[in-house]
């Protein structure tokens, strides 16, 4: 089991967990501590735990994910997703 401790985005990290019910990903996503960062966007503690033989298939999914919050804002895409 490969475990990643991230931080990422409020938005980016709901359109993430959305790509991932949607598509049935093999990864286990906990959330821990948000606060504001010193841009004022809310920022996310998060544990990604997958199997190892799974790591391309979720890091192409989240990659993906990344990329459509970077062409529609993370913003847009978490104001979409309320």
């Amino acid at each position: 089991m490969k475990s990643d401790k991230i931080e990422m985005n409020k938005g980016l990290l709901e359109a993430w967990l959305e790509a991932v019910h949607e598509n049935g990903l093999p990864v286990n996503i906990q959330t821990g501590r948000e606060y504001n960062d010193c841009n004022g966007d809310r920022t996310v503690e998060v544990l990604m735990e997958y199997d190892e033989s799974d790591k391309m298939l979720v890091m192409g999914a989240l990659n993906a994910t990344i990329n459509e919050c970077a062409c529609h804002g993370a913003k847009d895409i978490s104001a979409k997703l309320q």
